[in-house]
């Protein structure tokens, strides 16, 4: 019986200390794009780690800026990501990307672009360095949704920019 209680305290301490590694930076930040055909317009959903972002905006924006509390440093946070985000379309142009705002939501914090869909998007050039001037190793992992066909693509720091294909509109 005693042997049992050591097992169960040992495994309680384990869950604990993995659960500390959930506080720690993630180095990683989810970006969405999805072909809304209803409003005709794309639809660009960034997701970063609270955590990280708040490490960030004390770093790039004021060191006493709290995105959890502060409705200014949330929003100085979300025009630092989108200043470091561009799309081109397949020619190279640049797309406007019109800024829509900001939500917490339990550990992230979402940022939210769009621009209207045009004909013969089947492609872009995209370009992300949300975090990788703090960190190295930050990964930007961007995915394009049309029809209920993904596109994905990693950004690092090294990458420029990167081209990725994305489904033909459906008829």
């Amino acid at each position: 019986m005693r042997q049992l209680v050591l097992i169960l305290l040992s495994v309680i301490g384990l869950s604990l200390l993995a659960g500390q590694a959930h506080g720690h930076q993630q180095k990683e930040a989810y970006t969405s794009i999805v072909f809304n055909q209803r409003s005709g317009m794309l639809e660009i959903q960034h997701r970063f780690y609270l955590h990280d972002a708040e490490h960030a905006a004390q770093q790039v924006i004021d060191s006493n800026a709290d995105l959890i509390s502060d409705p200014v440093s949330r929003e100085a946070f979300a025009y630092y990501a989108i200043s470091t985000f561009s799309m081109q379309d397949q020619q190279q142009h640049p797309l406007t990307l019109t800024y829509v705002g900001t939500e917490l939501q339990g550990k992230y914090l979402w940022v939210y672009q769009e621009t209207p869909i045009t004909t013969n998007m089947e492609g872009f050039y995209l370009k992300m360095t949300t975090l990788q001037e703090l960190w190295s190793e930050q990964t930007n992992h961007i995915n394009v949704e049309r029809n209920k066909h993904v596109s994905s693509a990693r950004l690092h720091i090294a990458d420029s920019w990167h081209y990725i294909e994305v489904a033909k509109a459906s008829e």
